[in-house]
């Protein structure tokens, strides 16, 4: 490639071994037939299974790509900086490395940044557990109601931003749910496009409670408080200086106080549900209590469904036992299996199969269940 790209593709992998291959491969194909004059950064953050060797296996015999290495695992906001940092392209695009997020949509955003500064990808029938799509769904209820990014699905991978938009991120830990707000902050318009979401084929999430849970509330309260500091005549170096001021004053001192105690207040007690649901921990189900790991439930259902990949999974108590619940996707099918395995011996409680329209009906009937309303968003305008 001569001349710097007009833009660069940014995907951080940690343990991914299992899914590098499909997903640079998939890319490589997507970009070959739709899109041009791009690369990619592949940045691996101090992986463990091999995810490197991978990586640098793939981009030997990928002229556009070029990969990166954290010396140990350092989170997603650091890979993604350091891999902000290595290209001089136009236009960023973001995306994860489990294989989830489709590259077929990068064409889309990339045609929204005609309208906006940043185009923020929103996951359309996502392929996630009951809880965390639910935990997900409150905070970015409280973190659109804070913070006033007008954005409804922040958390999604899928993300392209003209590269003055970088200047104004804070290296935070989850910074990726909070591109939006800090782009809105400083000034610059972002807009939403639907996407697809796809079930993890390989491996298994790397998100931990401490990770999905407590560090976006710590991260949030970090960048409330930096902008309360704007807000009192505090330097500005790290975002746009000026316009984050005006706005963190007013959206600070128009916004209700009550109505903020009583979000926090049920988003607490309801975070405590959830967490009760995602984590059932031994101090409740005492150590003896969950024996068959989440690999192990996999192989079993894998083993139910041979061919077939895995979608949706989860641990929560069923009939006063815990139950792994486990949607194994046909190949060469819309439909799946639903099988359910006890995680004291593991055996299979029961398996039926599920039609894509069921599914469907099953993910609108949980989401019915607790919906919170999504405010409007806010209009906003280019400075």
């Amino acid at each position: 490639m001569t001349g710097a790209p007009s833009f660069a593709i940014i995907i951080p992998f940690f343990d991914e071994a299992q899914n590098v291959e499909l997903v640079c491969l998939e890319l490589k194909e997507v970009l070959r037939k739709e899109l041009s004059d791009g690369e990619v950064i592949l940045v691996d953050d101090g992986s463990e299974d091999g995810t490197g060797d991978l990586l640098d296996r793939v981009a030997s015999n990928w002229p556009e790509c070029r990969v990166f290495h954290l010396d140990r695992n350092r989170g997603q906001a650091a890979a993604l900086l350091l891999g902000f940092s290595k290209t001089t392209a136009a236009v960023i695009v973001t995306m994860d490395g489990d294989g989830q997020n489709d590259p077929r949509d990068i064409a889309k955003l990339l045609a929204g940044l005609e309208e906006a500064d940043m185009v923020v990808g929103t996951r359309v029938r996502r392929r996630d557990s009951w809880p965390r799509r639910k935990i997900s769904r409150i905070a970015n209820y409280i973190r659109a109601d804070f913070l006033r990014d007008g954005v409804s699905d922040s958390g999604c991978g899928l993300k392209v931003f003209r590269r003055e938009v970088a200047d104004a991120f804070i290296p935070i830990r989850t910074l990726y749910s909070f591109m939006p707000a800090m782009a809105v902050a400083a000034g610059f318009q972002v807009v939403e496009k639907p996407v697809n979401h796809r079930p993890r084929q390989h491996g298994s999430s790397k998100y931990t409670t401490t990770s999905f849970l407590f560090l976006p509330v710590v991260d949030f309260l970090g960048l409330k408080w930096f902008t309360f500091r704007r807000c009192n005549g505090g330097s500005a170096h790290s975002l746009h200086q000026g316009t984050i001021q005006r706005r963190s004053r007013d959206d600070f001192y128009k916004h209700p106080f009550k109505r903020w105690a009583a979000t926090v207040t049920v988003a607490i007690a309801i975070g405590i549900i959830a967490w009760l649901e995602v984590v059932p921990s031994k101090h409740l189900a005492g150590p003896e209590a969950r024996k068959v790991s989440l690999k192990r439930a996999e192989e079993i259902a894998l083993h139910r469904t041979p061919g077939g990949h895995l979608g949706v999974e989860e641990l929560r108590w069923k009939d006063n036992r815990l139950v792994w619940t486990i949607d194994v996707h046909l190949s060469h099918s819309p439909n799946l299996n639903e099988i359910e395995i006890d995680a004291l011996d593991g055996h299979v409680i029961a398996a039926r199969a599920e039609s894509a329209a069921e599914e469907e009906l099953e993910q609108a009937a949980e989401d019915h269940h607790f919906n919170l309303k999504p405010q409007k968003p806010k209009m906003m305008h280019s400075p």
